[in-house]
């Protein structure tokens, strides 16, 4: 039996980084089901080298973690990142700061035909393809690959993602860089592209929407909304149109867990001892138990800034408004900053049925109907959009 062997369908998290590492390019990801994908090996090119085995996050942990240095509530004073953000917009000031010093930033962005995918970015204008979240599992591709290319360029990156992704980047990378900012998220799990896919085709998005918000609002908060090209052959521009809650059953669905990774239930960074520089989330529970006394409903995004370069980066911009608070407040608003998503009794059938079932069926055997809250979540937004 081979000494090589990659972590299983239940432990890997898609990042790639065996695949980019490969020197004999002879590992490939393949359909897991349900539209995850776990790297294979070609056993008769594998020269048994062991460096992708080097480079798995899940095999050989590496990575230092540290507890966060300061837990600020912020929001970017740019009037026009905030609105397009899904909070505070916190992660543009970071992207312009990187971009004013000839750097490059990568992270996840929607295409036109709703594939999530990392990409990397050199222009002020390109921040708008990586703001505002995604909850859909990003491809990385040979992103891995080019952020090293870049780091070796001497250039400043800044890298985005979920904390496995940052994970298996510092893992890939094996050495530290000066020139590299990190960026992850409090994350919950993560969904494959072919259940987002299901989704989108159930309610008859695909071929007629330019992209999908997941957080539209004027606001701070959760609506489905679907992006469309508006105007004339003179000029063109991208509006958005809230999804009818009863259709928008997606988000629902991801909140029970119902379409996350299996790897996600057993996720080894939801602890409040980061892997990354930064990071960011939805500042949930700011100001329940401690007073905040500035205006929240235009959002406002959880910013923790894990050590002395990320602080160093930020503490004297001054297109950031922050206030420190603490880190106890952070996490108890934040429940997977110390706690793994738990695994839905549904989990093993709703993403075969999501793609056979009428919606009706769906959401009443799940429990994923729109309540009144889904209405009053809208309503709540139209009257914050009078207030902006």
């Amino acid at each position: 039996m081979s000494k090589i062997q990659l972590c299983d369908k239940y432990k890997c998290t898609q990042c790639m980084a065996c695949v980019n590492t490969c020197p004999k390019n002879c590992i490939n990801m393949v359909d897991a089901g349900e539209g995850f994908s776990i790297p294979q090996i070609d056993r008769d090119a594998c020269v048994e080298c062991g460096a992708c085995m080097n480079v798995c996050h899940i095999i050989s942990p590496a990575v230092e973690r540290s507890t966060p240095l300061k837990t600020l509530a912020c929001w970017t004073k740019n009037d026009e990142d905030r609105k397009k953000s899904s909070s505070g917009g916190a992660f543009s000031v970071l992207a312009r700061e990187v971009l004013s010093k000839n750097g490059v930033v990568f992270g996840a962005t929607m295409d036109t035909n709703l594939q999530v995918k990392h990409i990397g970015i050199e222009k002020y204008e390109e921040i708008v393809k990586l703001q505002g979240s995604k909850y859909v599992q990003s491809y990385l591709g040979d992103i891995y690959t080019r952020v090293r290319e870049s780091l070796k360029q001497n250039r400043l990156v800044l890298f985005s993602g979920t904390p496995c992704q940052v994970g298996g980047l510092l893992t890939f990378l094996r050495k530290k860089y000066d020139n590299l900012i990190t960026c992850d998220m409090v994350c919950h799990g993560v969904p494959s592209q072919r259940a987002f896919d299901a989704f989108c085709e159930r309610i008859h998005l695909k071929g007629t929407c330019q992209g999908v918000s997941f957080r539209f609002t004027e606001g701070w908060g959760y609506q489905l909304a679907c992006e469309l090209e508006a105007g004339d052959s003179n000029s063109t521009h991208i509006v958005r149109k809230a999804i009818n809650p009863k259709k928008a059953w997606y988000m629902r669905a991801f909140n029970k867990g119902l379409m996350f990774n299996e790897a996600c239930f057993s996720c080894a960074y939801t602890t409040p001892q980061r892997v990354s520089d930064f990071t960011m989330a939805d500042y949930w529970g700011l100001g329940v138990k401690s007073p905040f006394n500035h205006p929240t409903f235009r959002g406002v995004s959880m910013l923790l800034v894990n050590n002395q370069k990320a602080w160093n980066l930020i503490k004297d911009n001054p297109n950031l408004f922050y206030e420190e608070r603490t880190l106890d407040e952070a996490i108890e608003g934040n429940y997977n900053l110390s706690h793994n998503s738990g695994r839905p009794a549904g989990r093993d059938s709703f993403i075969h049925d999501m793609q056979v079932m009428e919606s009706k069926q769906l959401v009443e055997k799940y429990g994923i109907k729109e309540s009144y809250r889904d209405y009053l979540r809208l309503l709540k937004q139209w009257i914050n959009s009078k207030r902006i």
